[in-house]
């Protein structure tokens, strides 16, 4: 391994906790040769971050995470990867602006059911928090700010009221198909991942790997770090790697391209460079573009 890579990072363009200037010095000062950006279903910190890490011993990948669903799955959402995607697609663009209208809207029923729960939450008061597209967790502070007897960390909001099955959850509805998500990161020049496969029970996950491959996806999440962000997983050091190697032989089964990172947004979630990701992971997706030195 000759360099250790990071294909999935936040900023304040979506929940993040940092500007992609400080992510890029973050990342830098962790060694890592190469970061993704991205936000969800936000371009708004790419060329930023493409003009910042010049000369900086660093490769920014412009990403973007697609929040997409299907009608044959039942989950909240499913989350599709862009990488190498060209920002200024206008597919892409309008791509946003669709789910950024229907993410208001569903932040907007979700803070309706908090004020029947007796929480005094205005949806203008948390809006003008956010800086790029509008999540959960930007809820999730606002009540812990506002709140701090009641709640005593943006986990235990999510435990308590947001997460999925909890009294003010609402799930998302109206959001690209997979496929859809899948043609229009293809349109834009970009390579499209199926993020953390193991969020699913193994069965789920498998079935949908398939159909991810079916409409025409290109690799798999295979890097993730379980053990630090789903907890109710319950899984230990020992245990997320098993899972890495699970996903990892699928994606060899299949012959379809591998990414990883850690999915990191901030000190809530402080997994910048936790998994060593080797970078052979990003020169077969740069294979995969021809756009390799």
């Amino acid at each position: 391994m000759t360099g250790v890579i990071d294909l999935h990072c936040h900023t304040i363009a979506s929940d993040g906790e940092l500007s992609p200037e400080e992510l890029i010095d973050l990342a830098v000062k962790k060694g890592l040769k190469a970061i993704a950006i991205t936000d969800h279903d936000s371009l708004g910190s790419l060329k930023k971050a493409i003009n910042y890490s010049k000369g900086r011993n660093i490769e920014v990948v412009p990403g973007v995470e697609v929040s997409s669903n299907d009608p044959l799955y039942d989950f909240d959402k499913i989350d599709v990867l862009g990488l190498f995607v060209d920002y200024n697609n206008k597919s892409l663009v309008n791509m946003m602006e669709y789910i950024n209208k229907k993410r208001d809207e569903n932040k907007g029923e979700i803070i309706k059911k908090l004020n029947n729960l007796g929480f005094k939450i205005d949806f203008s008061w948390v809006k003008k928090t956010v800086k790029g597209t509008f999540g959960r967790p930007h809820i999730a502070k606002f009540l812990l700010k506002k709140y701090p007897k009641e709640f005593s960390s943006i986990r235990d909001v999510f435990d308590k009221y947001i997460g999925k099955g909890k009294a003010a959850f609402v799930k998302p509805t109206e959001m690209p198909l997979i496929k859809n998500a899948i043609k229009i990161i293809e349109e834009s020049n970009g390579i499209s991942i199926l993020a953390h496969p193991g969020i699913y029970s193994k069965e789920c996950s498998i079935k949908l790997i398939n159909h991810f491959i079916d409409m025409g996806g290109d690799g798999i999440e295979t890097y993730y770090p379980y053990h630090i962000i789903c907890q109710d997983l319950k899984l230990d050091e020992k245990g997320n790697n098993e899972m890495i190697n699970f996903y990892k032989n699928i994606a060899k089964s299949k012959n379809i391209l591998e990414s990883g990172g850690g999915d990191y947004h901030g000190d809530y979630r402080p997994t910048l460079g936790e998994l060593k990701i080797p970078d052979k992971i990003l020169f077969r997706i740069k294979d995969k573009l021809h756009l390799s030195n």
